[in-house]
């Protein structure tokens, strides 16, 4: 099996001058080694090599998830699942086609459904794990976009020296292309895959298109862009090294996220200096990717590695997930023999909510009645119950409930009963203690069909109500 990933990088680099005359000032990574250096003592490890579960410590394995597609929701669920031991060391040989054991070492999946309201925990039965390897000839495209604004001059040096070492990790069937950017979008080195010519090329041209402002949300959006024309069955990653701050950009942050989400790209971010973690990490959370955070030049290094190689070893845990348009928390386990219990790894992911918008699925399905009543029907419930979640997930989220109904009786009598159906949801929310200050109902009665009124089918897809956004 071969497959092609899309990686985008981008550097966001802010110098930091010293406030006093009297020494020269340290910057860059220097100065975050020394600033940072209670958070630095903490234990990182990043995947450098592989080895058989055969021969690991058992007690000494770790288990996450690096990532997550739930772009084919809610027919499928991809994770991509990671167990390595203290030492760095990918663990290998537990599922198909490598695995050397009749162990079954992933025996439980389950997701938690809902944040806050009605939350509920399924199991999932039936799935399937997939051991992934360097052997499996996994390709990679690879843009790398460099933040260029701001006194950057003494992160010169360490921004080339960066970019070549991940250059160098590519494997000959890699592609890398590298661009830049502070208020303007450059491209530097288009995808090419002979190593030392794109060290060439950029080389000759690393220090130009300096400026002064920083549009990151432009430059990944501008980045994403650049895949529109290739093949959309291709997995492509997006990796953000930023600090996350953005002081020109026209597009948002979750203009950013739905255009990832359109063209299938995860979302990967490393953080570094003062950095705005919560943008980065949402980028993360809402694309499916992984939050990284570098303090030194060496860590970044090490993150960049550790990107590589866990995209070349995974374990695929593929199923169908729950029909929950909401917040999903999926947990999988890790059975290794010689350990006291089982290791969980879990990730989030939404299928509700999205980018806030009146055309989020969430919003989309409509709450059903009968025939001349204004009484909801007892499968639209789990509607409400997704949409309350989603109300104290957002607290600033204020919601217009529209009723509507089929074209049997006057207009007069239809205006009034879509009126009484956008009140019985707007109470269901109340009851379930949605403040009322957050909702209002309108009632169009008959004049907004969705279907036609000619046949029955079509009748009840009219009686219904819907949502509509009126503050976030």
């Amino acid at each position: 099996m071969k497959l092609s990933y899309i990686i985008i990088l981008i550097f966001s680099i802010v110098a930091i001058e010293s406030c006093s005359n009297r020494h020269v000032p340290k910057t860059g990574f220097e100065f975050q080694q020394e600033t940072y250096s209670a958070d630095t003592t903490l234990d990182k490890i990043y995947i450098v090599d592989t080895k058989s579960v055969d021969s690991i410590n058992p007690k000494q394995v770790i288990y996450d998830v690096f990532r997550i597609n739930y772009q084919d929701y809610p027919n499928n669920i991809e994770l991509y699942a990671r167990p390595y031991d203290s030492l760095g060391n990918f663990v290998t040989n537990m599922a198909y086609p490598y695995k050397t054991s009749e162990h079954n070492y992933f025996p439980i999946l389950k997701e938690k459904l809902g944040k806050v309201y009605g939350v509920r925990v399924e199991d999932i039965p039936d799935f399937n794990v997939r051991e992934f390897g360097k052997d499996d000839s996994i390709a990679f495209n690879i843009m790398l976009t460099l933040d260029y604004s701001g006194s950057i001059s003494q992160m010169m040096e360490t921004i080339k020296e960066a970019t070549e070492i991940f250059v160098k990790l590519k494997y000959p069937y890699d592609k890398v292309g590298i661009n830049s950017f502070n208020n303007k979008f450059s491209v530097k080195v288009p995808l090419a895959s002979d190593t030392s010519n794109i060290m060439n090329i950029f080389r000759a041209v690393a220090e130009d298109d300096m400026g002064l402002f920083s549009a990151v949300y432009n430059a990944a959006y501008n980045s994403l862009k650049l895949f529109e024309g290739t093949n959309q069955d291709t997995p492509r990653f997006l990796v953000l090294f930023s600090d996350g701050d953005d002081n020109y950009s026209q597009v948002t942050i979750r203009e950013v996220i739905k255009l990832a989400n359109e063209l299938n790209v995860n979302i990967f971010t490393v953080a570094f200096g003062y950095s705005i973690d919560e943008n980065l990490e949402y980028l993360s959370s809402y694309t499916g990717g992984k939050s990284y955070k570098a303090y030194s030049k060496e860590e970044l290094i090490a993150i960049f590695r550790d990107i590589y190689n866990s995209l070349r070893n995974y374990y695929l845990i593929t199923y169908k997930p729950p029909l929950f348009f909401g917040w999903h928390k999926a947990f999988t386990s890790l059975d290794i023999p010689g350990r006291d219990s089982m290791m969980i790894a879990d990730v989030e992911y939404n299928t509700g909510i999205g980018d806030l918008s009146d055309s989020s699925d969430i919003f989309r399905r409509p709450i059903l009645f009968e025939f001349d009543k204004d009484s909801i029907l007892a499968e639209s419930f789990n509607i409400i119950d997704e949409i309350v979640d989603a109300m104290y997930i957002y607290p600033r989220l204020r919601l217009e409930v529209q009723g509507h109904t089929d074209n049997k009786g006057s207009a007069e009598y239809n205006q009034k009963l879509s009126e009484r159906r956008a009140k019985a949801v707007v109470d269901a929310f109340l009851e379930r203690d949605i403040h009322p200050r957050r909702l209002r109902y309108r009632g169009f009665g008959l004049s907004r069909p969705i279907a036609s009124n000619n046949n029955e089918e079509g009748q009840s897809k009219n009686r219904r109500t819907e949502f509509k956004i009126i503050a976030k």
